[in-house]
């Protein structure tokens, strides 16, 4: 993802920072630009001309703001009083200012004089980045490339976290503040975060899922009002300085988005990926008829998975998202060829807000929880995970419990619901977002504040069988229940949608159940993924996995689904990777000396 870089400490002016800073200049249209470099910190930033960072100076600091603060007017103003709240320490109004906030984010406020920074992000961390010491040098990046290439630079290896891997292995994201990689730790949602000789994290902003405020209205009196919240949020994200393309499928989050942004009068197209082999040709179809339904402009890209978007999405994301999602990049530039650049607008974290969450049984304990959180969301099978890592059953069902005693709510199903926004949603998902952004802004009404919680605390039996989604839907225009949900194959006020939900339910209830039925629907991976697997494996250096293990998956490809070996692709390959080389020998250098500063 494009956006900033930070490095302080001793060795820092010796060119291994600007080096690593031209590693991420990722496509040609890139500029870097340095911020600050004193010869004891450096701060730079990478990014097309459209992305956005806006930079403040004064005599005493300069105060960036990557991202966008959708409900203000003056984001100038914010960042200065924001910035300078910060380099100040006065986190109590900076916790109530946050609080108030919908926006994708970073805020930066950098110290001229001590070379100190302060840094504090949205409440969805809806920007991911790092931060790490490295060699006698502490790093802070939107870049896991920049992490890895500048401590390559001091000779530090940054060796796998094999607990990290089996977890991802197990689920496809990692657990926590733990990255692929030892001592390299993410940036939690809300946080807080100084670098002054040491890097210091403190928590602003904590997501709660114990209550349900919201019990005493009906389910139209809730959708009614979620239904207001969310058009405000497209309306916030519709900025009017570039484009907007809504990507759609046949689901029911990115349909809401589509009603969304007609609602507000906003210019938009929307678009769809159409995959090889017709592989989501009911997608397609359904896709067409929203667009038709909302009057809307509707194209259609044919997708291919390509062995250089696959390179590239191991050179940007550092593993971090699953290689088979390396045909959004064709996507990607395809839309970027018909419209330039665009703001991508997408449904992610409708399946978080508006769906019921929590379990579909009753735990006697956090250990019975952690155990069901492994059986019911593992990819790889957990004995396959310990085959191939050495990380046994117990050590990963332990690093459960201790994400679920992390959380502030007392009961299991709450514990639950905040596993899946914390961990799946924000340690996962969000990586898929932030891949967009080195192409596009990428935004989702769905994660403005406002409405997530205000969603969140809507009582579960309104969420269930997907009540309050359709009185959502049609509270924004009732043409949208009419269309089958993709996923269904049914209208979600349908009675054929009701019963497929409670049986999928009942399924869910029993772990061992669910792997049945997806075995005897399993067809296996295609030959051809197995094939790049084996090249990968034979050509891998040394990796968290057993050889001997990675051999007997990779005779028996035939066995295992295509998700699965994508997962493993994803890590061998990142294990393997040495992100030395720049993707452009000359990209362009902007240097900020410090002259464009004002005394306001």
């Amino acid at each position: 993802m494009p956006g900033i870089s930070f490095v302080q400490g001793q060795t820092t002016g010796k060119g291994a920072e600007e080096a690593s800073l031209r590693t991420v200049c990722f496509r040609e249209d890139y500029e870097r630009t340095v911020h600050a470099a004193d010869g004891t910190s450096f701060l730079g930033s990478t990014g097309y001309a459209e992305y956005p960072v806006k930079t403040v100076e004064t005599a005493d600091a300069i105060y960036l703001l990557e991202g966008h603060l959708y409900d203000v007017n003056d984001e100038e103003r914010h960042l200065r009083s924001i910035g300078s709240k910060l380099l100040d320490e006065r986190l109590e109004e900076v916790r109530a200012w946050l609080s108030d906030r919908d926006g994708d984010f970073l805020l930066l406020a950098y110290e001229r004089d001590t070379g100190a920074l302060s840094v504090v992000n949205d409440a969805f961390a809806r920007l991911p980045v790092y931060h790490a010491t490295v060699g006698e040098n502490v790093v802070l990046s939107r870049e896991l490339k920049f992490v890895r290439s500048l401590a390559r630079h001091y000779g530090d290896s940054l060796e796998p976290d094999v607990t990290a891997f089996a977890q991802t292995l197990l689920f496809g994201y990692q657990l926590g503040t733990r990255t692929l990689f030892d001592s390299v730790e993410p940036v939690p949602p809300g946080s807080y975060v100084r670098i002054d000789g040491d890097v210091r994290v403190e928590s602003l902003y904590r997501h709660d899922f114990e209550g349900t405020p919201r019990g005493d209205r009906s389910v139209r009196e809730n959708a009614r009002e979620l239904a207001s919240r969310f058009e405000t949020a497209c309306a916030n994200r519709d900025t009017g300085d570039l484009p907007n393309v809504v990507s759609l499928s046949g689901g029911l989050d990115s349909r809401a988005v589509a009603g969304g942004y007609e609602a507000i009068g906003a210019d938009y197209a929307t678009a769809t990926f159409e995959k090889p082999n017709e592989a989501n040709t009911a997608d397609v179809r359904l896709a067409e008829s929203i667009a038709d339904a909302l009057d809307a402009e509707w194209e259609r890209y044919a997708v291919e998975r390509t062995e250089g978007h696959r390179t590239d999405l191991l050179e940007m994301k550092q593993g971090l998202n699953f290689l088979a999602m390396s045909f959004l990049l064709d996507f990607l530039e395809q839309i970027e060829a018909r419209h330039g650049k665009f703001t991508y607008v997408t449904g992610d974290g409708g399946d978080k807000a508006l769906p019921d969450l929590t379990p579909p049984r009753e735990f006697d304990s956090r250990r019975d929880l952690a155990e069901f959180v492994v059986d019911a969301h593992s990819i790889f099978d957990p004995e396959e995970v310990t085959t191939l890592t050495g990380v046994s059953r117990e050590r990963l069902v332990q690093s459960v419990e201790v994400r679920l005693e992390s959380y502030p709510e007392r009961t299991y199903d709450a514990k639950y619901v905040h596993f899946l926004v914390r961990e799946r949603g924000i340690n996962w998902l969000n990586h898929g977002e932030d891949r967009n952004r080195y192409y596009c802004w990428s935004v989702s009404p769905f994660y403005s504040l406002p409405f997530f919680e205000y969603a969140m605390n809507v009582p579960a039996d309104q969420k269930r069988r997907s009540r309050l989604q359709a009185a959502f839907l049609e509270e924004l225009d009732p043409a949208l229940c009419d269309i089958e949900n993709a996923n269904y194959d049914a209208p979600v006020s349908s009675l054929r949608h009701k019963a497929k939900t409670l049986a999928l339910d009942l399924v869910s209830r029993y772990p061992s159940l669910r792997d049945t039925v997806a075995s005897l629907l399993r067809d296996g991976a295609s030959d051809g993924l197995t094939d790049v697997l084996a090249t990968e494996v034979r050509r891998a250096g040394e990796t968290p996995f057993d050889d001997a293990a990675l051999g007997t998956v990779v005779r028996n490809g035939e066995e295992y689904a295509g998700r699965e070996l994508y997962n493993l692709l994803t890590l061998v390959a990142t294990a393997d990777y040495e992100p030395e080389r720049p993707l452009r020998t000359d990209p362009t250098a902007v240097i900020a000396d410090g002259s464009g500063y004002d005394d306001e």
